[in-house]
């Protein structure tokens, strides 16, 4: 009985590893489909920031070691309170964190910054993109509208592979 009690934790962690690593590639791709303007799509590294979810940083910090942004090499920080966000390009709000997406959206207002949260529906609380699972699936829910109002251009084909909302 404790051995298959443990197999079947084993196995989901596994799977939990397996989904934080396909979100880290959906934010890559995101950082593909989406155009920061002016100061933001300058020089330097490009910043993700991760509130409050080890893993998923562990996954993008994995990923920051072979992939690249344009020419810009990827800074994964991770945070564990709103107010230590600072610039960024991306934020990644942890579905623990998800209570605090009016107060990220307030300090993030005015910059260039696209907010995803890891909670479906967050997206009329302020994200721009938030992860969903449909029918068993790893999808995400988009609002151009809110994306656009962060000063960013999103791709077309980005809006047509996402469930888009309001």
């Amino acid at each position: 009985m404790i051995v298959t009690c443990l197999l079947v934790m084993g196995s989901a962690l596994h799977v939990s590893g397996q989904i934080s690593t396909f979100k880290a590639l959906f934010l890559y791709n995101f950082t593909q489909n989406i155009e920061w303007p002016g100061p933001a799509a300058g020089n330097g590294d490009f910043v993700i920031t991760v509130l409050g979810d080890n893993e998923m940083a562990s996954e993008l910090e994995k990923l920051a070691k072979v992939k690249k942004v344009g020419a810009r090499s990827l800074l994964i920080r991770k945070v564990d309170n709103v107010d230590e966000v600072g610039d960024t390009h991306i934020v990644f709000l942890a579905t623990s964190k998800s209570s605090l997406i009016p107060m990220l959206e307030s300090y993030q207002k005015g910059k260039n910054t696209l907010i995803v949260a890891d909670k479906s529906g967050l997206c009329s609380q302020g994200a721009g993109i938030a992860f969903t699972t449909i029918e068993g699936k790893l999808r995400y829910e988009i609002c151009p509208e809110r994306i656009e109002e962060h000063g960013l251009k999103v791709s077309q084909k980005l809006v047509t592979l996402g469930k888009k909302v309001q």
